[in-house]
């Protein structure tokens, strides 16, 4: 209780604030388009036992869901050992359509849904 004003209330006016810059954004565009993570795909198992990587893995999605907003990953390519590298799609409240059209457009435009890395 002591801590309310210092910490859950700062917490509310900075995910305000990124929102806010979401809503700026989304008047000049349907849909935004970035990484889902700072790598390629990481193998199975690997940095288990590692839970900055962990964090830092999901760190671009963050700012979608402190929003509330819709978002979506889907395959963008294959980068660094043939791993697969994901493109997130981010849509206003209340646009899931546009949201999944998109998507839906991508995957007609591309094959890299169908495509697996090596060796899996």
């Amino acid at each position: 209780h002591g801590y309310y004003d210092a910490y859950y209330l700062q917490a509310q006016k900075i995910r305000r604030m990124i929102a806010d810059d979401f809503q700026r954004a989304f008047q000049q565009c349907d849909v935004i388009a970035g990484p889902v993570a700072p790598s390629v795909a990481r193998r199975i198992g690997e940095c288990a036992d590692d839970p900055l990587a962990d964090y830092l893995a999901d760190v671009y999605t963050l700012p979608a869901s402190l929003a509330g907003l819709p978002g979506m990953s889907v395959p963008a390519g294959f980068g660094e050992g043939g791993m697969p590298v994901g493109l997130q799609l981010i849509g206003n409240y209340l646009q899931e359509s546009k949201l999944l059209n998109v998507a839906h457009q991508l995957q007609h435009a591309t094959d890299f849904h169908l495509r697996k890395p090596e060796g899996y």
